[in-house]
């Protein structure tokens, strides 16, 4: 009885910890400690990209098309997408999938939210 406790014990334990660690590396990335709420900014290539107030919806024509997500993007199942290959830099946008062809947008620096 005792060895079951203590094998409890140590999977709580290592179950906080992970769930910490996914947590801290949300805040980390995305400004949002809960892990299923939108993210107030994302980071990419040194650049980082804040918005994402308006949740808007794109026709197919209008849809962005590069899919840009990281490995950690992927983990947190959140998907990012570019309307252009070459997304990095000062006035770009990029763009949080939220399913049914919605999205929230996210701009750099730069004025980037002009071209929204």
């Amino acid at each position: 009885m005792n060895k079951l406790k203590m094998k409890v014990k140590v999977i709580l334990i290592l179950f906080l910890i992970v769930v910490m660690f996914i947590s801290l590396i949300n805040r980390y990335i995305y400004g949002i400690w809960n892990v299923f709420g939108y993210p107030e900014r994302l980071r990419y290539g040194g650049y980082r990209y804040d918005g994402g107030k308006n949740i808007t919806t794109f026709t197919d024509s209008e849809k962005p098309q590069y899919e840009i997500s990281r490995d950690i993007d992927k983990f947190t199942g959140k998907k990012v997408y570019s309307k252009e290959k070459d997304f990095i830099g000062c006035g770009k946008v990029i763009y949080l999938y939220l399913g049914d062809d919605k999205y929230v947008a996210f701009a750099s620096g730069g004025g980037g939210w002009l071209f929204i």
